[in-house]
This record gives C-alpha cells, structure tokens and sequence, in this order.
C-alpha cells in the first residue's frame, strides 16, 4: 500500500509540471492572440480616423472652393466702376499710415488680412442686440430695461445703439477698401461692395422712418419688416466677404 501510495505521489508530483507548463503555453496563445487583435483594432481605428480626417478636410477644401467661386463670379451688380479710378488714386497718394500697413503686412499677413472681417463680426453682434432691443419695443415693453443697457429703457437704447451701428458701418468702408488695396486687390469690383452700398441705403432709410414713425402703425411696420430686411442683406453681406477673403 505505501509502494503504491509512493507511485502515485510520484506520478502525481511529476505531472504537475507538464500541465502547469500546458496551461502557460496555452496563456501565453490567448495573450498573442489578444495582442495581435488589439494591434489590428488599433490600426483599423487609426487608420478610419485618417479616413475621416481627410474626408473632412476634402469637404473644407471643396467648401472653400465654392466660396472662392463664388466670390470670383460675382464681380458687382452695382456700377461701381465710375468711383474706381478715384479711389485707387487716393491710396496710390500714399495717404496717412498706409505705408505702414503695408509694410508691417508681412510680419503679420493674417492679422491684416482678417482685420476688416473681425471688426464686422464685432459690429453684428453689437447690432444684434441693437435690434433685439428693437423687438422688444414692438411687442410693448420698450420702457423696461435690460442687461447691458446702462440703466436705459429699450426705447432709448435701441435707437443710440442703432446710430452707432451706422457711423461704424461708414467707417468699415474705408477699413475695408484700406485692406484690399494694402493687398493689391481690384477696389469696388466685388458683390461684398455692392451689398455694402445697399446696406448703408437701407439702413438709412430705416433710421428716417424711426426717426419720424411717431405712433403711426404703418410706419412702425415698414421700420420693422425693413429692418428685417436690412438683417438679411447684411447676412449676404458677410457671406460675400468672407469668400472675397478666401480668393486671395
């Protein structure tokens, strides 16, 4: 009995190491074969999100593409030529800091490029609380005041804000007309002119009807659905000037 209690301890002891040694082979499979899996879902992942990278950025350059398209056709529906000739001999005279503009275009080429695009920016979104202000006036709570208002009711704000709004539209057209000559682009040749000169007639067109509309109903419509339309002229406005700074 203790002979074959001895052999089978033995036998028993022995095969130990054999299975413990299966079971690390068999380990160290599963272990490759997650490394490999995980390597392969990796570069499957890497590889998907190149793909959409470049897909992105084939939409953008297909996007920018249609802008600058757009911004090339469209040359104007205004005749605007006729002020060209002088405008071009005003900047030609080398008028007060445009020397330096110019110069200091190359150390910074798209600050200057942009500059007129981030001050229009500024401009619509100090006019578009101008003209919620506005808004509130028609549907009757113009004597209340509201946030960033310094402590003035909606029906004196809207009206301040709206004249500023107006003054720093006329001087963006020779910011603008600055800009395009500092980079030696066509002046007044453009949609982004044409809508600009639209803007400025509608807009005062507007501020003449505000300005005498009193209680009159008709004319508090026409300055409001004018105004309105004034918004979306404004909206092409942006849009043109965006694809003329994209085609150069």
């Amino acid at each position: 009995i203790r002979l074959c209690r001895t052999i089978d301890l033995s036998s028993h002891s022995s095969g130990m190491p054999a299975a413990m040694g299966r079971r690390r082979l068999v380990s160290s499979h599963v272990l490759l074969v997650s490394a490999i899996v995980c390597i392969f879902q990796v570069a499957r992942c890497h590889f998907a999100f190149a793909g959409n990278a470049n897909s992105r950025n084939n939409r953008v350059a297909r996007l920018r593409s249609k802008h600058v398209l757009a911004a090339s056709e469209a040359g104007g529906f205004l005749p605007l030529d006729s002020f060209e000739p002088a405008v071009s001999s005003y900047f030609a005279g080398s008028p007060p800091l445009f020397q330096e503009m110019k110069d200091s275009l190359t150390a910074f080429p798209e600050t200057l490029h942009w500059a007129h695009a981030v001050g229009g920016t500024l401009l619509f979104v100090y006019a578009a609380y101008a003209i919620f202000l506005g808004w509130q006036i028609r549907l009757g709570q113009g004597g209340q005041v509201f946030p960033l208002s310094y402590e003035q009711p909606a029906a004196q704000r809207h009206p301040y804000m709206m004249s500023l709004v107006l003054l720093f539209l006329f001087l963006e057209i020779p910011d603008g007309l600055t800009l395009m000559s500092v980079n030696e682009q066509p002046l007044l040749k453009s949609t982004h002119a044409s809508t600009a000169v639209v803007i400025i007639a509608l807009m005062g067109v507007v501020a003449l009807i505000g300005y005498g509309m009193g209680s009159f109903k008709t004319a508090r419509d026409a300055h409001t659905y004018l105004g309105m339309a004034t918004v979306v002229a404004l909206g092409a406005h942006a849009y043109f000037g965006v694809a003329l700074g994209w085609s150069f």
